[in-house]
């Protein structure tokens, strides 16, 4: 008698939809933060603001899209006899690593000295970045039915 554990399966429709729910997710609790720090910021606010959101934009188009296609790309070609593939395929295990390392260097940042104005121009930068690119993801998956 054998004994294997199910493959928690999905279709590819809602591996998409799932990375982009949780990089929506991650640019909300970043952009969260960082308006958390700005409300404490006495001047400069909308600069900070300004600044954080240019970046995120360029980064997010520049940066974080080529990520997008690529993983998009990749669960498009992800095992093309199976109808369903495994949930987590939704990233690839080097974004999972990617993922451990950015949010180390994120509490990290934290603890160091860096005044709350660097640090929300950088949380709300990520987080803006994040955010559109889970954007991206959601209507993506639009292809899928």
């Amino acid at each position: 008698m054998s004994f294997s554990i199910p493959e928690p399966a999905a279709k590819r429709r809602t591996l998409i939809l799932t990375a982009g729910i949780v990089w929506l997710l991650a640019g909300l609790m970043l952009t969260w933060r960082a308006v958390l720090w700005i409300s404490e910021i006495d001047s400069n606010i909308y600069l900070i603001i300004g600044i954080a959101l240019f970046i995120g934009i360029i980064k997010s188009l520049f940066v974080f899209s080529k990520i997008v296609n690529k993983n998009l790309k990749r669960i498009k070609e992800l095992a093309p006899h199976k109808e369903k593939i495994c949930i987590f395929a939704f990233q690839a295990i080097q974004s999972y690593l990617l993922v451990i390392f950015m949010i180390s260097f994120g509490h990290t940042l934290r603890l160091t000295s860096i005044s709350i104005d660097i640090l929300s121009v950088i949380y709300l930068a990520i987080g803006t970045a994040l955010f559109l690119s889970g954007v991206t993801y959601l209507k993506a998956s639009k292809e899928f039915s």
